[in-house]
């Protein structure tokens, strides 16, 4: 593998296909590296491959034309690759059981989100996974879960998954919403705004009618937890807006509390993050050109901000292009007039996001985790076991990680850092805001001691 490039960019979603297109069309040699077997990301999973390509909505094939573009652009595309660690020269990889380090110009990180992992009891269980797992199955493989379904929680992959159940008749027992009955009411301050995207708006509309119209929803659920009742048997017991306690037998339960960034290759870079109060989490801080905190280390899409797909491929593109401007491809000029039209797409995504990020608000309660819930996965800790732990007097999340091992495994807290900082700001009476992220350290993956023996570091170009 070549050591020395001029851009090398982390994740080969929207956001960095379309940012390796710019860079790598005008000349810059580009690598792209993603942990996937195939580009395309998270929301275009397996664009190019999939049986269903043409069958999951307009939204999907949009895909397409970008993956072609990106795979005629003269970058170089390495799949299955686990980067480790980042720095504003350098990206550390490991590739087929070997380690590398390359050194770049400029370095775009560009890993996307991830869905919000909210504890609850049960959530551990065969046959309970998120909506965005059962969406990636049924891209890259053809697979819907098994019926009947439960789909809990709130945000836009709830009413996508809902959608898709009816399409592909898989039998669902029923639709829980756990927002609030007043985000509707605080979204609608942001109406007007809604019209700078109406295709996108009417779509999200049909998807909610569709959903309300053909299965059976509850609204203001609360209070959710799995239970297993046999053999590939479940049971979701709620309670319901009027305060009743209900259950709903199904096989498979999919979960969803909206979708947020993925963080940790940007703390690793040690980049600064703002906090998304609406949606309550952390995002890197980029300006609309992907420049961090950190000089020649760049972001685009929603590693620095959830926007979604037409978003990020438009910061891709900006990244890509003010790319080409610091190393010389484009003059400011000529920068400025390539990117007119992806600033404007941005400028609409941006219109549009304050309704959605109040129609879909999380509901605080629902953030924090029942005592019973396991709430870090990798050592097995309760949601009691950490309260306790807390209330002892812990003030951060790396100070519980110090006292009770949350975050000490593999994920690095990927998947209970969320619910921790929720935990220590409600016990402590602390705004969520002044608590510090865990602090993520290479490598950022398992990496084994061989590998690390085996590296060569190449001296540096300058």
């Amino acid at each position: 593998m070549r050591s020395v490039w001029d851009v090398i960019i982390v994740g080969a979603g929207p956001a960095g296909m379309a940012a390796a297109i710019e860079t790598a069309s005008r000349g810059l040699l580009t690598l792209v590296l993603d942990r996937q077997s195939e580009a395309g990301g998270q929301i275009y999973k397996s664009i190019g491959s999939s049986a269903l390509s043409g069958k999951l909505g307009a939204d999907y094939s949009a895909g397409l034309p970008l993956l072609q573009g990106f795979q005629n652009c003269g970058a170089v595309f390495t799949p299955c690759a686990n980067v480790w660690d980042v720095a504003a020269d350098r990206v550390y990889v490991s590739v087929d059981g070997r380690s590398h380090c390359l050194l770049a110009r400029q370095v775009v990180l560009a890993a996307g989100a991830m869905e919000r992992p909210v504890p609850l009891p049960g959530w551990t269980l065969p046959g309970v996974i998120g909506s965005g797992a059962s969406d990636i199955l049924l891209k890259s493989a053809s697979l819907v879960p098994q019926g009947p379904v439960v789909l809990c929680g709130n945000g836009p992959l709830v009413l996508q998954a809902a959608v898709h159940m009816h399409h592909f008749k898989v039998p669902v027992a029923g639709v829980l919403f756990t927002g609030r009955l007043g985000n509707m009411a605080r979204a609608m301050r942001h109406a007007a705004w809604a019209l700078a995207r109406p295709g996108y708006f009417l779509h999200g509309m049909s998807m909610a009618a569709q959903t309300f119209f053909k299965q059976k929803c509850l609204l203001g659920v609360r209070d959710i937890s799995i239970i297993e009742t046999g053999p590939e048997e479940l049971a979701v017991n709620f309670t319901s807006l009027g305060g009743k306690k209900k259950r709903l037998a199904a096989v498979t339960v999919l979960l969803h509390e909206g979708v947020i960034s993925e963080s940790r290759i940007t703390r690793l870079a040690r980049c600064r993050h703002t906090w998304d109060q609406r949606q309550r989490y952390w995002h890197a801080d980029a300006d609309v050109w992907g420049q961090t905190s950190v000089p020649g280390l760049r972001t685009a899409g929603d590693v620095a901000g959830v926007r979604g797909a037409v978003a990020a491929r438009a910061e891709g593109h900006l990244a890509g292009l003010d790319i080409c401007r610091e190393l010389g491809r484009l003059d400011m000029l000529r920068r400025d007039r390539h990117a007119a039209p992806h600033l404007r797409v941005l400028k609409r995504c941006r219109a549009l996001q304050p309704f959605l990020d109040e129609y879909f608000a999380p509901t605080p309660a629902m953030l924090q985790p029942a005592d019973e819930a396991v709430v870090c996965r990798c050592e097995n800790l309760t949601g009691q076991t950490l309260r306790q732990a807390i209330s002892q007097g812990c003030y951060s999340p790396d100070g519980l990680k110090a006292q009770a091992r949350p975050g000490m495994g593999p994920c690095q807290g990927r998947m209970c850092g969320q619910a921790v900082a929720e935990m220590i700001a409600h016990t402590q009476g602390l705004p969520l805001d002044a608590l510090p992220q865990y602090t993520a350290q290479p490598p950022l993956f398992p990496l084994s001691l061989a590998q690390l023996a085996d590296m060569t570091i190449p001296p540096d170009p300058s």
